[in-house]
């Protein structure tokens, strides 16, 4: 999707040089850390679609894949979320997979509209114990190559948690297209989901839709939306007017005749302005994996300083590493000093993280306690999958946000221990290697949960987290570069997310059932995310301590060889050091051209926001 052109081609050619260089002089590590996380920007983005009912979402959506695919229709409002992804080799072109917290299922295409639309067989079917909680349709845009589309449920409305849920669960750069329509300015739910969605992502536009039924004046429409959002927001918005069935009909014309209606359409300006969105999103990474790098050379240069000053017969410089030297040997023997502060940093992490989890589950119960009260139970078992989507959205956000405070928090640890991240991705990797979910199916869980859930099915949850999204997110989970932030979404959603949708059966049992669930998963969720926090720290503690052992030791081995440098070019002449003093100053000035051309990569990515 992007042209290696101009900046973005100087950040590569800085990219290729500055790691070539660091394997060169033994920083191998460094290397491929910079390397993964400049590339995490290549990997495909989610568009989430988001909007009031019959807007014309699915429609929109149909027009960018270039054929009908998502469920439409007058009374046609979508009950779950629909992604249309790029086909691989789980899931052929053409085929659907419907997600169920324990399994996933596929379907004949045809079938789609009968799980997830409010009026669809098997969702108003009262027998139907589990609906999905999302579908995916193996689909690659036409208009958007390689990309995810969401379509969100409409019954949801303007529901900011539908969005945040999808894009959580894509755990990519993604933007939200929030779609309305051109006959009226933004209604005031509209401008409020603006609000939110803007606080948490840049990565918004707003597409009119019809624009063909309104030829006449959705452009004065588009301009007093503009107008509101600065007035509303303090900020400015793509704005953009757009047919959906014109786009469609477009396809069924002569090439000579497509593209001008297309652009009549304005898909193909909709389709620009979110490459925009998602090429803007991909500079953080690709800045990460410059700045990797630039740290890698910038120690290269400090040693290499060092070991010039030492050559010559600097005595401050050799002065300096015995002291060093001394130091680092008395962190060896003992240890006792940075042991302690590291005790005392984890543990004020984790009570930090715990605090804000009780904060946010508190009020999660509050919100929902008093939706149940004010709607009442029989509203909520009209919507079962969007009162699904909703509640899962918010207890994963308090979830994620209490594991991201302390993965925060020790990410912090280990930065200051080592005096670089390069360690962090090997201690969360062994981290994520040894969480495995606990039996939850003891005779106390069994009581608490009578005549509400069944305690076996909550086991499949927690025994099969890749199922949750038929392995899209699972697979990805480990090895992730933001591991701190989405582990628990697995490890933890597996049993809450099953516990969730066993909230069906409360909802038929009645409002005191649906209270006691609720508050049992609460429970549940607060016990998993805490009981993942434990375990990250049973294992990172040990590794965080074997690795700054390693790394003390390494230092203290390059310290010593330095010195012993030293005191070799003391018994040569002069012709002797100044030839070795020669070829550490060109390797110097190797490792200092790397670094001006970074800085020039950082700066040009910067400026240019690697628009190609």
């Amino acid at each position: 999707m992007i042209v290696t052109t101009g900046a973005n081609a100087e950040a590569v050619e800085a990219l290729g040089a500055a790691t070539e260089a660091l394997r060169k002089y033994g920083q191998k590590k460094a290397a491929d850390l910079a390397e993964t996380r400049f590339h995490a920007a290549d990997s495909g983005g989610a568009v989430v679609f988001v909007g009031e009912v019959k807007r014309g979402k699915s429609t929109l959506v149909n027009a960018l894949l270039g054929r009908s695919l998502a469920p439409v229709g007058v009374d046609i409002t979508t009950s779950a979320s629909v992604w249309f992804t790029p086909p691989d080799e789980t899931l052929a072109a053409g085929s659907a997979r419907l997600d169920f917290p324990d399994s996933n299922r596929r379907i004949p295409l045809a079938e789609l509209p009968d799980w997830v639309t409010m009026a669809g067989r098997h969702v108003q079917d009262p027998t139907i114990d589990a609906l999905p909680t999302e579908a995916v349709v193996a689909a690659d845009p036409l208009h958007l190559p390689g990309l995810t589309l969401v379509d969100t449920p409409g019954a949801g409305g303007l529901d900011p948690r539908h969005a945040r849920l999808a894009l959580t669960a894509a755990r990519r750069a993604g933007a939200i297209v929030m779609v309305c329509d051109s006959a009226a300015p933004l209604t005031a739910p509209e401008i409020e989901f603006l609000r939110t969605a803007t606080e948490t992502s840049g990565s918004v536009v707003v597409a009119m839709t019809k624009i063909d039924k309104n030829r006449r004046n959705w452009r004065t429409i588009a301009e007093e939306n503009r107008a509101i959002v600065r007035s509303q927001l303090g900020r400015t918005a793509t704005v953009i007017g757009v047919s959906g069935s014109r786009a469609l009909a477009a396809l069924e014309q002569s090439p000579a005749d497509r593209e001008e209606i297309l652009a009549a359409s304005g898909i193909l300006a909709l389709r620009d302005a979110i490459n925009e969105l998602l090429e803007h999103g991909e500079i953080s990474p690709k800045l990460d994996g410059l700045q990797v790098c630039r740290s890698g050379m910038h120690r290269m240069k400090t040693r290499l300083d060092t070991e010039i000053a030492v050559v010559q017969g600097d005595s401050s410089a050799l002065d300096d590493l015995n002291e060093k030297k001394a130091r680092l040997k008395e962190l060896r023997d003992h240890g006792t000093e940075w042991d302690q502060h590291l005790s005392r940093d984890i543990t004020l992490g984790r009570q930090r993280a715990t605090a804000q989890l009780e904060r946010d589950l508190a009020r999660v119960k509050e919100d929902w306690t008093a939706r149940i009260n004010s709607e009442g139970w029989r509203m909520l078992r009209k919507q079962p999958q969007v009162f699904t989507a909703a509640i899962t959205s918010d207890l994963q956000a308090a979830s994620a946000r209490a594991f991201d405070n302390f993965a925060s928090a020790l990410h912090e640890v280990v930065t200051q221990l080592f005096g670089s991240d390069e360690q962090w991705e090997d201690i969360m990797n062994s981290v994520a290697a040894t969480l495995v979910a606990e039996d939850i199916n003891s005779p106390q869980v069994q009581k608490k949960w009578k005549d509400v859930v069944d305690p076996s099915a909550m086991m499949m949850g927690f025994m099969g987290a890749n199922l949750l999204t038929g392995g899209m997110v699972g697979s990805a989970i480990f090895g992730s570069l933001a591991m701190a932030a989405v582990l628990p979404i697995g490890l933890v959603a597996g049993g809450v997310w099953l516990s969730v949708n066993l909230g069906y059966r409360a909802m038929r049992n009645g409002r005191q059932h649906l209270i006691t669930w609720l508050r049992e998963t609460l429970q549940l969720t607060s016990k998993s995310t805490l009981r993942v926090i434990e375990r990250t720290v049973a294992t990172a503690r040990p590794e965080i301590v074997v690795a700054y052992r390693r790394h003390l030791r390494a230092q203290t081995e390059e310290i010593s060889e330095q010195i012993n440098a030293g005191a070799e070019a003391a018994k040569e002449d002069k012709v002797t050091r100044d030839k070795r003093v020669r070829g550490l100053t060109r390797r110097q000035t190797e490792i200092v051209s790397l670094i001006e051309q970074l800085d020039a990569a950082i700066t040009g990515l910067k400026k240019a926001g690697i628009t190609p």
